[in-house]
């Protein structure tokens, strides 16, 4: 399982914890040169309808990646660093696979969070997270 929580942005930066496992990570992400909260709503929206991607969470100038893909009826999911975000090496922090409730759920729960914040500087879409929730609710109808 995944566990992503988001405090509150100060000056451009977002304070960002992953967690999965004995593994942790807290950073402070910038929106530089993107929105990274808009990035992962995107992302997951792209691995729930088949196509998946990656968050770039830029640190200036180290970064983390977190890459989420489906397989099968599965996600796989990396968290991966760099000491440089630009074209750096990156070492595999953590991968993971896990269906909607390990792992679409959770950064689905993340994102409805800092949602109900209406931060400026990282926020999601209507549109992404009404195509995510309109397939969480259909998951949660399943039982």
């Amino acid at each position: 399982m995944i566990k992503i929580e988001f405090e509150e942005p100060e000056n451009g930066w977002l304070p960002v914890k992953i967690k999965s496992g004995e593994i942790e990570e807290y950073f402070l992400a910038s929106n530089i040169p993107e929105n990274p909260v808009y990035r992962l709503e995107s992302v997951l929206d792209s691995a729930i309808t088949g196509v998946g991607g990656e968050v770039c969470w830029h640190l200036e100038p180290v970064g983390y990646f977190l890459k989420i893909y489906p397989a099968n009826n599965n996600f796989h999911v990396t968290l991966e660093y760099s000491n440089n975000a630009i074209g750096g090496k990156r070492e595999q922090l953590f991968h993971i696979t896990g269906g909607t409730k390990e792992i679409v759920l959770p950064i689905w729960r993340a994102l409805r969070k800092i949602q109900s914040h209406n931060y400026s500087e990282f926020g999601v879409s209507q549109k992404g997270m009404e195509s995510i929730t309109k397939y969480v609710n259909a998951y949660k109808l399943k039982g």
